[in-house]
């Protein structure tokens, strides 16, 4: 995660007696590979870091095609300090159940994922969403979805738009970004094909010989769909007339933030910022304070 990522969010989540716990340290619990179903039945699976203590706390939510298990250090330092970090893997990777295609899913289960996190007994109700990249993308995407409970996201590195400026660039296929993401993200997908498709055991008594499913890991189809609808659809996409976010944002009722540059890069020092000052609220939902008193 961007060392960056946490200051503006943690304001927009932040009520004065959330700021005032901000002060307190609190044992932390971790419960791993926690499910969460979504509207189609589908599991997806969070690590939950929280306080060790009674009460409802402001949570913060990220959802990763990376591995959650990269929050590790995050997760406790947010939680000693009063919130409930959320850590999810996406459809289709890693622990969570489902198939992986780039995006087209990021609306619907970060809705459902927003309205569960918000539901969780120790959730004061208030979801923020972090991260760059991709991961800021699964922001965006669920923002436009208006999930009631999400307070704010703090996307970072991220882009509006899914054909041009991603996967093409001035009517270009990025060659370079798209094979070096597609083969990082086929190697969970290869790893869960071989854990599902390769015990030898499941396929002794099937013939032909050659028709092993091992032989048909590598290929594209198998691993990276969504990279060659990419090259079908050299001026769309398949999530929408033109991959792109602008034409709907506007539909979204959460708070959108962009930290600025320059800001310090220790992590430890973004938290001592907003819980040693007044509050600053640099992202909102319309018709909330959004000066510097």
């Amino acid at each position: 995660m961007n060392q960056r990522v946490i200051c503006a969010l943690l304001i927009t989540l932040s009520s004065a007696g959330a700021l005032a716990r901000a002060e307190e340290h609190y044992e932390v619990i971790v419960e791993r590979n926690v499910p969460a179903k979504m509207r189609d039945g589908v599991v997806l699976r969070a690590d939950i870091y929280r306080p060790k203590a009674d009460g409802r706390f402001p949570v913060l939510l990220t959802r990763t095609p990376y591995d959650k298990r990269g929050e590790m250090d995050f997760g406790p330092m947010a939680a000693a300090r009063g919130y409930v970090v959320v850590t999810q893997d996406v459809r289709g990777r890693y622990t969570s159940e489902g198939e992986w295609y780039t995006f087209k899913n990021e609306s619907p289960d970060g809705y459902d994922t927003v309205e569960w996190a918000a539901a969780l007994p120790y959730s004061n109700g208030k979801v923020g969403m972090f991260g760059g990249s991709y991961v800021g993308a699964t922001q965006m995407l669920t923002a436009i979805a208006s999930p009631p409970h999400l307070a704010g996201i703090l996307p970072i590195v991220t882009a509006s738009n899914y054909h041009e400026n991603w996967t093409y660039q001035g009517g270009a296929f990025e060659q370079w970004f798209d094979q070096s993401w597609t083969t990082g993200l086929a190697e969970n997908t290869l790893d869960r094909r071989m854990g599902k498709d390769s015990y030898a055991t499941r396929w002794d008594t099937k013939l032909p010989l050659t028709d092993y499913p091992l032989l048909d890991l590598g290929t594209p189809t198998g691993l990276a769909n969504y990279y060659l609808d990419w090259l079908a659809h050299p001026t769309t996409t398949t999530i929408g007339s033109s991959g792109q976010l602008k034409s709907t944002s506007h539909k979204s009722r959460s708070p959108l933030s962009m930290l600025p540059h320059g800001t310090t890069s220790s992590r430890t020092a973004h938290f001592e910022t907003i819980w040693g000052s007044r509050p600053m609220v640099v992202a909102r939902r319309p018709g909330t304070v959004n000066d510097c008193s």
